[in-house]
């Protein structure tokens, strides 16, 4: 076989495309600190690439809805904070009450205070989250939980959201609950906070067996703490859970990033 000139010659020019595109290609990956620039490099370290971006994409995601769900939690929290507070003034008012010495004037003043305490806690039934949807009406958001209402002159105030709980998915497996029905919190019907004060209120105004009346109010107050401290303690159990989830999603998110290090990054060396 003859070797032309044009033969060596065109063998040469090859030879240097060859060498000019891999110091390209080598250049390219130093400047993106990457050793598959293209899934045909390696395709399969690229695929698994792209399942661990992705399972840390939902990682982080999980991450951003556990923050969401400690805001929700702990507005929650503060608002029964304060109902808790309201049923105990007022069961500390209840008491004095019952004091034989007091005269009607006085038992009106108590009447009075009692009246506003009612009225702050129907504030906190009704609270509002920051988008605007009431905390404490189930599923029902955009509808006010509770509304003051009379009957036969005695305050009141019947529910009108549902029993539905709102949720937020934290992690693969959990649903968190983030909002509460306003009866599991505050009661209804018979058993209300609201039917207590207001009977209690009514009762004092009136002058009506006041003695009986401090009786009932003290026992319906009881009952209407043990459902605001039992849903705080399932808020403080929540809370725990969601710091604990916080913690495996940062050590997922650091596992997955090792594992895209090893499979994308260039050694240098």
């Amino acid at each position: 076989m003859r070797v032309s000139t044009n033969m060596i010659y065109d063998q040469g020019v090859r030879a240097l495309q060859t060498q000019s595109a891999a110091l390209l290609y080598t250049e390219q990956q130093i400047a993106t600190g990457r050793k598959i620039l293209t899934p045909a490099d390696d395709p399969v370290a690229s695929a698994r690439a792209l399942d661990v971006t992705q399972s840390r994409s939902v990682n982080k995601q999980f991450t951003t809805n556990q923050g969401y769900a400690e805001d929700a939690l702990k507005l929650v929290e503060g608002q029964l904070d304060g109902a808790g507070e309201i049923i105990q003034y007022a069961r500390g008012r209840v008491l004095a009450a019952g004091n034989p010495a007091l005269s009607d004037s006085d038992r009106s003043s108590i009447a009075t205070d009692l009246s506003a305490q009612f009225d702050a806690m129907l504030a906190i039934a009704n609270t509002r989250d920051a988008n605007g949807d009431y905390l404490f009406a189930g599923y029902q958001s955009n509808t006010t939980p509770f509304a003051d209402s009379a009957t036969a002159g005695v305050r009141g105030a019947a529910y009108a959201g549902d029993q539905g709980t709102r949720t937020m998915q934290v992690s693969s497996s959990r649903f968190m609950p983030v909002s509460f029905a306003g009866e599991q919190v505050f009661g209804s019907g018979g058993g209300s906070v609201f039917k207590v004060l207001g009977e209690f209120i009514s009762a004092l105004e009136t002058g009506t067996n006041v003695s009986g009346a401090v009786t009932d109010a003290l026992g319906g107050l009881d009952q209407s703490l043990d459902k605001v401290l039992t849903v705080r303690a399932q808020i403080g159990s929540q809370l725990v859970e969601v710091e604990q989830l916080g913690f495996i999603g940062s050590d997922l998110d650091l596992q997955y990033a090792t594992t895209l290090s090893g499979l994308q990054d260039l050694d240098y060396n």
